[in-house]
């Protein structure tokens, strides 16, 4: 790495994206190396961040009048918590950021780019990391932001090949200055129990078996396909229980806990919130049901790897093509439901032996995603 890097993020929420940058700070601080950070908004991960890196903030809280009207129930959902700068505030962090005396600025994400582009006056090189595919690559970047990333950036780190592939052949960005790196996670030392306590309070028999989905709701992790799915095996087996965790109160949840009460009378499809500590649902799967339309590399696919739980998911829909290279048989056709369903089926059918082994092969995988491997992996791509 760089003498001195500026990492650039778009938010501090709790997100894949968000989570894999964390780890690497955390890593270079752990290494000795002082980590800094430039958020164009905040989150619930800032003060983590804070912990292993100084962190700028660009968005400024509200006036407080900007605070009192916010409460005006009229008024209330139609302003922005935060605000830009003001010049005499953006000429200040651009001070601040002038003194450190960088030698890099590397975002994380698209959604970073135009936070980046007002930084080219520091006269330091850029390079970028990133999570997104197409659908996301139109939705949180615009024209200008994927010129800059083509023309400007030195190099482009893409978390998947798939994400590699459509950074080129969609977005012109040259192939010499590509590079795949997959994620930096963090697993823990060992599994603490099996998620009996989390199959008790849902009601499920100890030996019933579990198929798991996780991730926010949203169209992008196909947790619509999920219910449908859960909807055909449910009906095909008389003791399987379908988890996803994840799931909110906006209208696209809403709309899945609706279609779940017109068909799941006997309560065997668990539509559950965030959770603070996931691990505990991983720990309880038989199999994991990776439902996503479109998924640069999912964290929530090391998981599973680490719980030694066999995963299941489309071909095509991003970097489980790259996690499941050797397991073919476990990628089914691109959201081909029936298909997902049968092949969930079959592989749930497998004698005990059979998956265990299946587990232990995805468990070594995973490991391979560790801090260490991750800075070897830059550090090389670096010299190179």
């Amino acid at each position: 790495m760089a003498n001195k890097v500026l990492f650039v993020g778009h938010d501090a929420n709790r997100a894949g994206a968000q989570l894999v940058l964390l780890h690497w700070i955390r890593a270079e601080a752990a290494r000795g190396n002082k980590p800094y950070l430039l958020l164009e908004r905040g989150g619930v991960l800032l003060k983590t961040y804070q912990k292993y890196a100084q962190v700028w903030v660009w968005e400024k809280s509200p006036s407080s009048l900007a605070k009192w009207i916010k409460k005006l129930p009229l008024l209330k959902r139609e302003h922005r918590i935060n605000r830009e700068p003001s010049m005499a505030e953006m000429k200040r962090v651009m001070a601040e950021l002038r003194r450190q005396q960088f030698d890099l600025i590397l975002g994380n994400t698209v959604a970073s780019l135009g936070l980046m582009q007002r930084l080219q006056a520091l006269n330091v090189p850029f390079e970028a990391y990133i999570h997104e595919l197409d659908f996301s690559l139109k939705m949180y970047a615009s024209k200008a932001d994927t010129e800059f990333l083509a023309k400007d950036c030195r190099r482009v780190y893409a978390v998947s090949a798939q994400v590699q592939q459509v950074l080129h052949e969609t977005y012109a960005v040259p192939l010499s200055r590509l590079s795949i790196l997959p994620p930096i996670v963090e697993l823990p030392s060992q599994v603490a129990h099996r998620g009996q306590d989390q199959r008790k309070a849902l009601g499920i028999p100890k030996d019933a078996p579990v198929v798991l989905g996780c991730g926010l709701a949203e169209w992008r992790k196909g947790t619509d396909i999920f219910v449908r799915v859960a909807k055909q095996l449910i009906a095909q087996h008389a003791d399987l229980h379908m988890v996803w965790v994840g799931v909110g109160n906006e209208p696209y949840s809403t709309e899945l806990k609706a279609e779940k009460a017109l068909w799941d009378t006997e309560n065997r499809l668990h539509l559950l919130p965030i959770q603070a500590d996931p691990k505990p649902y991983f720990d309880m799967a038989d199999l994991f049901f990776l439902s996503s339309r479109e998924d640069p590399f999912p964290l929530v696919m090391l998981e599973a790897g680490y719980a030694e739980t066999p995963i299941v998911g489309f071909r095509g829909a991003g970097g489980v093509n790259d996690f499941l290279a050797a397991h073919t048989e476990l990628l089914v056709e691109y959201t081909d439901e029936v298909h997902a369903a049968s092949t969930i089926q079959a592989v749930l059918a497998w004698p005990l032996a059979a998956r265990k082994a299946l587990g232990l092969k995805l468990k070594e995988k995973a490991l391979g995603y560790s801090a260490a491997n991750f800075i070897q992996r830059f550090s090389e791509l670096n010299e190179q």
